[in-house]
């Protein structure tokens, strides 16, 4: 399905508000739909959201910004040894008078010390960074056993592999699914176990602590943090030097986090083996949309609307040791009456303007929306370097031949606004493999893009350096954006351009018949010898 992009923009509340204040939960006894109450400066009538929106309601924040704002407050970093021991306070107990007098002041806090500073840390503001990247994942979070009736795991079949079945039942939006940075933190939130304790702990606290009165249940955000051990958070808030106190709107990253996993996690997804019993055309990449979409949190999305995706300022997030996904075709029993495929356009017309960040239903209306809320920023190049195996071993050959290798690494394709082609079809990234070498006193790149998933078959490339104090990081970039814009086809003008008569196309051996994927290493040697001849 292709995907509409937009900023985010919420209806019913004036262009520059500033969120001020995050208060309690609510819902009406006997329903499953929870809001919070929010204050906004100025003061106006809309006085709370939906939860759907607590991915982007963070202190300070301004929504609907018609102009560039400064993030509020000073930065600060912290180091965690351990947040389990972290010390649960009101607001009120915060001894900064402006912030300890707001209505919020009932709401929790956790109160920790780092490098001699008193941190007032929001718990919704924590959770909101941790869990809340989208209304799926917010409202799992309100259910018992909300992650157990949503995903089966399993043992995997090799070594050191976790299967997580994604149940046919399961409402975990397309962009989650498809999306390598959403599944390793759902994969961290199921399969490790002190953060899945973390997340269990919100619905538990709730039923334990939330009161009922006049027909509505209330409940003051409260849960359990993992330990989060040796991780450093950057924030961002309000410094009280006299009492050495600091008090968070926001949290910029979380780093270091680590992950007690197998260090590869299969997602089984009956969406994508629709998608591929589909055979349709790939899913084009996100393009801007016409008018601006409002999200309406007063109204429900419909299950067959085309999904918009919101931008919105990112948590980053990065891993210690990055657990590596993937996606693969559901291998159980298929559910009857198929939803539609992921490249199935919906028929909502351009003009449409309101869009819900809740999760879909039959009686929704609307054209879906998702957040663009996480960026990774893990190390995590070294996962991929499997897709290259006989490329580095021809590499290698060479070496032994008289080639010198210089330098040499594994790069992700770039995002292009418009392009798709960046990702594999599981959606992890497609990456390319660069080695600069010398031979005889002349300078080559060797260029090799991962095409595993036959989106095209695209051969070696071998440049010889056109000057000697050619910029090849700088043409590197350009070749990366050359190869999105053209769908993985090498830029033949640009190369003659600036490598006339100095580039060769390098036909690859021969593939395995089960597996058009992989090279066979017998046949590296024929490979290394076109190489070489192309040298000469």
């Amino acid at each position: 399905m292709a995907s509409k992009k937009a900023p985010l923009r919420i209806k019913r509340i004036r262009d520059n508000s500033r969120i001020k204040e995050i208060g309690l939960m609510y819902r009406r006894v006997g329903g499953s739909d929870w809001r919070i109450n929010i204050s906004l400066d100025p003061g106006q009538h809309k006085k709370n959201f939906a939860i759907s929106q607590l991915t982007v309601l963070a202190r300070r924040r301004v929504l609907n910004a018609t102009e560039h704002f400064k993030p509020a407050g000073y930065p600060a970093t912290a180091h965690v040894d351990d947040a389990t021991t972290w010390s649960h306070r009101r607001i009120s107990e915060c001894p900064i008078k402006n912030v300890s007098e707001q209505e919020d002041q009932d709401q929790w806090c956790f109160s920790f010390e780092s490098e001699g500073i008193e941190f007032f840390l929001p718990q919704i503001e924590l959770a909101r960074v941790l869990f809340f990247h989208s209304a799926y994942m917010t409202r799992l979070a309100m259910l018992p056993n909300g992650l157990s009736e949503e995903f089966d795991i399993q043992s995997g079949d090799e070594p050191d592999t976790t299967e997580i079945h994604i149940l046919p039942t399961s409402t975990l939006p397309l962009k989650a699914r498809g999306d390598h940075e959403q599944r390793r933190v759902l994969a961290w939130i199921l399969l490790d176990e002190e953060t899945r304790n973390s997340f269990s702990s919100i619905a538990q606290n709730q039923l334990k602590e939330g009161e009922e009165s006049n027909g509505h249940r209330r409940w003051k955000f409260r849960f359990d943090p993992p330990a989060l051990a040796n991780v450093e958070l950057t924030m961002r808030g309000q410094f009280q030097k006299e009492s050495r106190t600091f008090f968070v709107y926001e949290i910029d990253s979380v780093e270091n986090l680590t992950v007690q996993s197998s260090t590869t996690v299969e997602f089984f997804d009956p969406r994508f083996a629709e998608q591929q019993a589909s055979k349709g055309a790939a899913a084009q990449g996100a393009s801007a949309p016409v008018t601006e979409p409002l999200i309406d949190d007063d109204e429900l999305p419909s299950l067959d609307s085309e999904e918009y995706i919101l931008d919105v300022p990112p948590v980053k997030l990065s891993f210690s040791q990055p657990v590596m996904t993937t996606r693969k075709a559901y291998n159980g029993r298929r559910r009857s009456g198929a939803e539609k495929s992921e490249e199935t356009e919906s028929e909502t017309g351009d003009d449409q303007t309101d869009v819900s960040t809740d999760e879909p239903t039959i009686r929704g209306q609307l054209p879906a929306a998702e957040f663009d809320a996480i960026d990774d920023q893990s190390d995590d190049t070294h996962l991929y370097a499997r897709k290259f195996e006989a490329f580095s071993a021809m590499v290698e050959l060479l070496r032994t031949k008289g080639c010198r290798q210089v330098s040499g690494g594994i790069r992700k394709l770039p995002a292009l606004a418009g392009y798709s082609k960046h990702l594999l079809e599981d959606g992890n990234p497609r990456c390319i493999a660069f080695h600069l070498l010398t031979k005889h006193g002349q300078s080559y790149a060797l260029l090799e893009v991962d095409t595993s998933d036959n989106k095209n078959r695209l051969s070696t490339l071998l440049l010889k350096q056109p000057s000697p104090r050619f910029d090849w990081q700088a043409e590197i970039i350009t070749l990366e954006q050359y190869l999105l814009k053209k769908s993985l086809n090498w830029p033949t003008s640009h190369l003659k351009l600036v490598f006339p008569d100095r580039h060769k196309r390098i036909p690859h051996p021969r593939t395995s018949s089960e597996n058009k994927g992989l090279l066979e290493p017998d046949s590296l040697q024929h490979w290394v010898d076109r190489v070489l001849a192309a040298m000469a």
